[in-house]
């Protein structure tokens, strides 16, 4: 289960109900965990949500799994970006994005998802049985006239008598039941807002909880693979919240550089930090920058692996590929829509030295070029730049255009 994501998921419920405080967050996380409850119980005992909004997420988590959660889907149809945004998981902004993407590549939506490292292809698959779901007539414990029963508020008797008036007049459950005087509105106002949150809750289920439907046979992955460091970058979780000290320092030195020599520092981009990070990793975990291409000619660092989501690339030092690396950050990120350019440097030292990262960059024509906006990169008018940072390798990445993310404050000292 991915904790972030569980995080903005109990954070959403709390603030529905009027209590979205941090450190009640972080309370329910701990006492579900040491007590091993249901997330509906836990946020019943300590005063969160009542204990008939309890009864409902007990309903939900009953069925933890994937497979189960799905099956339980209701109300109106989403799409499939609308049930991302719902669930916390993306951005509208993200969602905009995405979708100019996909009218730009003609991919399926949910390919650009996965490609971009958002989605995995098991949180897609279910997502989809989950819009399936969403149109079959069944009698689930999501659909309102079921949460109304369920909590008191009718008797079975009178949502089949509405059920059947609502088949004749075509109108809203909610207002055949206060037409027939079953209910009052404010009490249909009450289950539609409860049905939005167990509506989350399930999304919840299909994204965060993909670990518990994976076989007790299967050993569970170690959370330090590099897959899940790379989530980890994507997320700007854990480490990867903040620059670190070496970023900082590499990103403080080059701006100094520039200033040196009458050029303006250049803003930090939070999306170009990503796709600095991702490469730095690929190249140390994956040598990305080893082998050949088809021609014979040696790849080079501006190269990426075949292991992940991204599209491979032997880059020759003819430069023959370079479109495929400036497209790089509109393939990594779903927030940056310029092209990208790239300084990368690696050594046999074990950690990198930030300084001499600039050293070795001023002392290459072609790599101080980028640094100073000469040569062909003169009038490059740089305005975002990301950096990253892995065991032997570095990288820096630069674009004209501004960052919508803004930027990344540097981690506090001891982080």
């Amino acid at each position: 289960m991915r904790h972030s994501a569980a995080m903005r998921h109990i954070s959403n419920i709390m603030s529905d109900r009027g209590s979205s405080a941090q450190h009640d967050v972080d309370s329910v996380l701990e006492e579900q965990k040491r007590t091993k409850e249901l997330l509906g119980q836990v946020l019943a005992k300590m005063g969160l949500i009542t204990g008939d909004d309890a009864k409902e997420p007990r309903l939900v988590q009953h069925d933890s799994g994937i497979t189960s959660a799905a099956n339980i889907a209701a109300g109106e149809r989403h799409l499939l970006g609308e049930l991302l945004v719902q669930s916390g998981q993306i951005t509208n902004e993200q969602l905009d994005l995405a979708i100019a993407e996909q009218q730009r590549s003609g991919e399926r939506l949910g390919e650009v998802f996965k490609r971009f490292g958002m989605i995995t292809d098991r949180q897609l698959n279910s997502l989809l049985d989950f819009q399936l779901n969403q149109d079959v007539g069944h009698a689930s414990p999501l659909r309102l006239g079921e949460l109304l029963v369920a909590t008191g508020h009718i008797t079975r008797e009178q949502l089949q008598d509405a059920l059947r008036k609502q088949a004749v007049s075509h109108h809203k459950l909610g207002e055949v039941l206060v037409e027939a005087g079953y209910i009052r509105p404010s009490r249909i106002k009450y289950g539609i807002r409860l049905q939005k949150m167990l509506l989350g809750a399930v999304l919840a289920a299909i994204l965060s909880l993909e670990v518990s439907s994976v076989s007790s046979a299967a050993p569970l992955p170690n959370p330090q693979t590099t897959q899940s460091v790379l989530n980890k970058v994507l997320e700007e979780s854990g480490e990867f919240s903040c620059l670190s000290a070496k970023e900082s320092e590499l990103f403080r030195m080059v701006n100094e550089y520039r200033e040196n020599h009458g050029l303006p520092p250049i803003a930090n981009s939070r999306s170009l930090n990503k796709v600095a990070r991702i490469h730095a990793i690929d190249l140390a975990e994956n040598s990305a920058a080893k082998g050949r291409d088809s021609r014979g000619q040696d790849c080079t660092l501006h190269s990426w692996s075949d292991q992940g989501f991204w599209k491979p690339v032997c880059y020759a030092k003819d430069n023959s590929l370079a479109e495929a690396m400036w497209d790089k950050p509109r393939e990594i990120t779903l927030t940056y829509t310029g092209d990208g350019y790239e300084n990368a440097y690696s050594t046999s030292d074990k950690e990198v030295t930030p300084a001499k990262v600039l050293d070795a960059w001023k002392s290459s024509p072609s790599h101080n070029a980028i640094l100073l906006e000469s040569g062909e990169w003169k009038g490059s008018n740089l305005l975002a730049f990301g950096v990253g940072i892995h065991e032997n390798f570095a990288v820096m990445w630069v674009g004209s255009l501004r960052d919508p993310l803004g930027p990344m404050q540097a981690c506090a000292p001891g982080n």
